[in-house]
């Protein structure tokens, strides 16, 4: 499944149509996207083929964020299929204005951090990526939302698009990418008993989503200010 020109041609058609119906079906359009998204990653993880498979399901999440915040720029109401996106982009925007929001203290988002990565390898496992995958499209409807809303009260969409969707969010979401497929990896291989892949693959695909995890953190704690200033400075006089 997925392969030849068809394989991308899905990618782009399963990140976008759920969102586009979103207005009829709800929050559940997410669920939709990672039930057929799924079939399309497993595939490519029995085959162990990671690029292929990592390009698919990174253009099905492009394809969809690239929508979604168009769709948040122009029409707030889409929010009512974005479950706590609009509390989202409240806590944000005064986090941009204000610089204060508990989530972004250290002694907070740090523990977080760890602990999220410790339930997306638990539930990648469990699920061998299909958990993962809907709170993936819920995590970044949150994100996308916030872009959106941005970019509609901002000078320039540049930065807000840039700079909104976090830098060290984009390093985690690469993160939890890689690590999604080798955890989803590890437990078809201990389902149907096949070496799906070589030890030295495996290693190379832990110590990418390790050094990506370490990234985000570092990138978190360097730019943090730096972004939110910038975005402020962005701001256009009809925030609101």
């Amino acid at each position: 499944m997925g392969d030849g020109a068809r394989g991308p041609a899905l990618a782009v058609v399963i990140g976008t149509v759920p969102v586009m119906l979103a207005a009829w079906i709800g929050s559940s359009h997410q669920i939709l996207a990672a039930a057929l998204l799924f079939p399309l990653f497993l595939g490519s993880v029995a085959a162990d083929r990671p690029a292929r498979g990592l390009a698919l399901v990174g253009l099905c999440f492009f394809a969809h964020n690239a929508l979604t915040i168009t769709l948040a720029a122009h029409d707030p109401a889409i929010a009512a299929a974005l479950p706590e996106a609009a509390d989202y982009w409240t806590r944000q925007r005064a986090w941009i204005t204000t610089g204060r929001d508990p989530e972004y203290e250290v002694m907070n988002w740090l523990p977080a951090h760890a602990q999220l990565f410790g339930a997306v390898g638990l539930f990648s496992f469990l699920s061998m990526g299909f958990i993962t995958f809907v709170q993936g499209f819920y995590e970044v409807d949150l994100m996308n939302f916030y872009v959106g809303r941005l970019v509609a009260h901002s000078d320039s969409w540049v930065p807000a698009v840039l700079l909104g969707w976090h830098p060290w969010s984009v390093l985690r979401g690469l993160c939890y990418l890689v690590f999604t497929w080798e955890i989803a990896s590890w437990s078809l291989a201990r389902m149907t008993g096949r070496a799906l892949s070589t030890p030295e693959r495996r290693l190379m695909r832990w110590l990418a989503a390790v050094g990506l995890f370490a990234a985000d953190c570092f990138t978190k704690l360097a730019m943090l200010d730096f972004v939110r200033r910038t975005l402020a400075s962005n701001l256009s006089e009809t925030l609101g």
